[in-house]
């Protein structure tokens, strides 16, 4: 299971979703993978999961299932670690 969290570059959340990632990392231990649309591999990601709004949020199985998405805003920390515990 990881937490992949989709975000463009150089954008205004940007920053703010970046601070998150490192946040989230120092609260909770788990690394959260970052995917840039406008690349070919985060682009494929997007396709995939029907993903259009940035930032996206994501917790994702073994197996590529979405078991929670969070679109356009960044979710509170405990939120996600429910997710991740729970899966």
């Amino acid at each position: 299971m990881r937490v992949v969290m989709v975000v463009r570059d150089n954008m205004e959340y940007t920053r703010e979703a970046m601070d998150w990632v490192a946040e989230f990392k120092k609260e909770t231990g788990y690394d959260v993978d970052i995917e840039d649309p406008e690349t070919i591999h985060g682009e494929i990601f997007a396709t995939h999961h029907d993903i259009v709004q940035y930032p996206t949020l994501c917790v994702v199985s073994d197996e590529s299932k979405i078991l929670e998405k969070w679109v356009g805003h960044l979710p509170q920390f405990e939120e996600v670690s429910y997710v991740m515990r729970d899966a």
